[in-house]
């Protein structure tokens, strides 16, 4: 909940801002760009969640969505990711045979980042609902 006084201000700063631009900036959407703005969001969907990226925005990395902070795991994938793990030891494996310590070195980056979203999923799977937070109280000073 935000002071009436400081919502206030912040509307009339967006207005004369607003009054200061273009009007050639407030047009409607074309046909293309509403179908843009609709496909995005069905693009946001992946195998282990949905991305966070901006309408807008590219990824940077196609399909490096492990490492990618923009994700957010489905608790329901945790079985994915344990496979996920599974394979990235054992490709580390072949790689120390092999001795390609470029490929060691990005596995187990990936392998940090793949733990990190483990631990995320789990989180996620614990909630039961909103936090309550309670109801603000002032001080009335003493």
């Amino acid at each position: 909940m935000f002071d009436e006084d400081v919502v206030r201000h912040y509307q009339e700063y967006l207005q004369q801002r607003r009054e200061h631009r273009p009007d050639g900036e407030y047009r409607g959407a074309t046909d293309i760009e509403w179908n843009e703005f609709q496909e995005h969001f069905d693009k946001r969907r992946v195998e282990l969640g949905s991305c966070a990226r901006p309408c807008g925005t590219p990824r940077q990395h196609e399909h490096a969505c492990i490492r990618c902070p923009m994700l957010s795991i489905n608790p329901e994938m945790l079985g994915r990711l344990a496979e996920l793990e599974e394979d990235l030891h054992a490709r580390r494996t072949r790689a120390e045979a092999e001795g390609w310590l470029g490929e060691i070195e990005g596995i187990d980056l990936t392998l940090r980042y793949l733990t990190d979203k483990q631990q995320q999923a789990v989180r996620l799977s614990q909630v039961s609902g909103p936090t309550v937070l309670g109801i603000p109280a002032t001080d009335t000073g003493a």
